[in-house]
């Protein structure tokens, strides 16, 4: 397996960033200083034109994510943003000529007592020569994994063995809920297939990271054209990384539905993912019994109530993942595999609930949630088999 240390490029030693410490007074420090403060001032601003133009523009996966994320403070602002350079340490040069920069972030989330803040390597790059406009490259992982075709992991090293382990799993997940979602996501079809996973050590950097405004707690995260984001833990296996992995690469496939796939209700997107997750997790009795039970409860929410992310849906989130999954597997198990992924598509496209249902289901929305929910009532567990009398 490659292993890349501290530079995407290079394989450099975390002794040799150590050993080359820059001047305050060394053009490249100057440079990384400008673009902080410019980078402050565009985030008080949440000024999008001026951030992006401080943004390394190489990988566009970065690109979408930090485009995404200062589009964001413009929805949900934050307060008292500040920038510096954190842990009293110089400004250290590259042999590839990019520079690393050790930054804190604070910030202050409105309703919160306490600020937020975050701290970590960062990398800044010059575009043309080093005594001319430089641009912010994002975090400076220490582990850049690209052994496997269509595919980049970055971690730290503390989670250097969990990074190889989503390496290996990656096109495997990949291509099975491809197949189970009905798309050709073969590598080299089309750049935005490969599949980017950045692996987080915790959960202050993986929230900051998405946005500054996001407060939820999470395993991971996937949007559009941005990476797989993960909280790295130190108890993965593959029985356990296996479903999270394949919840986000099921966000990463059902893109594909079409351009306005984003859009559609929350608990469709969340209950694909859930399905997808559910082709590596032996589980399929236990999450219907629990969805059974609270209809039998009439522990059921509206589905309106699940449809806005960072709306009321955020007060039913157990409902959103839950009742999503449930009602697209009930769709899949009842009208077939192929009618669920046209009922995707549909949705992709831009209709409703109601014409996706109605022009792949041949029916109504509302009359698919008697019948899903008729079904939940109905639902009785199989008798356990009688057991043979053990001779005495």
């Amino acid at each position: 397996m490659q292993k890349i240390l501290l530079s995407a490029c290079l394989a450099i030693s975390s002794a040799a960033r150590a050993d080359s410490p820059l001047p305050a007074e060394a053009i490249e420090s100057i440079r990384v200083h400008q673009v902080i403060d410019a980078m402050e001032a565009a985030i008080l601003k949440a000024d999008v034109g001026a951030y992006m133009a401080l943004v390394d523009p190489t990988d566009s996966v970065f690109v979408t994510e930090q485009r995404a994320w200062i589009t964001d403070l413009q929805k949900h602002p934050v307060d008292d943003v500040e920038i510096i350079l954190a842990w009293s340490e110089s400004i250290s040069l590259e042999s590839d000529g990019s520079a690393i920069a050790p930054i804190e972030i604070s910030w202050h989330v409105p309703g919160e007592e306490l600020d937020r803040y975050f701290a970590y390597q960062a990398r800044f790059i010059p575009v043309g020569s080093s005594d001319g406009q430089w641009v912010f490259a994002g975090r400076a992982w220490e582990i850049v994994d690209i052994e496997t075709p269509g595919v980049r992991v970055y971690a730290d090293a503390l989670h250097e063995g969990l990074a190889y382990l989503a390496s290996d799993r990656v096109v495997h997940l990949r291509d099975q809920i491809a197949q189970n979602m009905g798309m050709d996501m073969r590598i080299g079809e089309a750049k935005h297939r490969e599949v980017v996973v950045k692996i987080y050590p915790d959960m202050a950097s993986l929230q900051a990271s998405i946005y500054l405004s996001y407060t939820d707690s999470l395993s991971g995260w996937n949007e559009p054209g941005e990476s797989i984001k993960i909280l790295g833990r130190d108890d993965y296996t593959q029985q356990t990384l296996d479903p999270l992995l394949a919840h986000e690469i099921g966000h990463a496939v059902s893109f594909e539905f079409g351009p306005k796939i984003n859009s559609a209700p929350w608990w469709t997107l969340e209950g694909i993912a859930e399905v997808a997750a559910g082709l590596f997790r032996d589980a399929w009795s236990v999450k219907h019994e629990r969805i059974v039970q609270m209809a039998k409860n009439d522990n059921l929410r509206d589905w309106a109530l699940l449809a806005e992310f960072r709306g009321e849906a955020n007060n039913h989130m157990r409902h959103v993942y839950l009742q999503g999954w449930s009602m697209i597997d009930y769709i899949g198990r009842t009208f077939t595999i192929e009618k669920r992924n046209q009922w995707f598509a549909a949705l992709g496209a831009g209709a409703s609930l109601d014409e996706a249902s109605l022009s792949v289901l041949g029916m109504g929305f509302k009359a698919l949630d008697r019948q899903w929910y008729q079904s939940l009532l109905d639902w009785e567990p199989e008798p356990a088999p009688d057991l043979e009398p053990v001779a005495p």
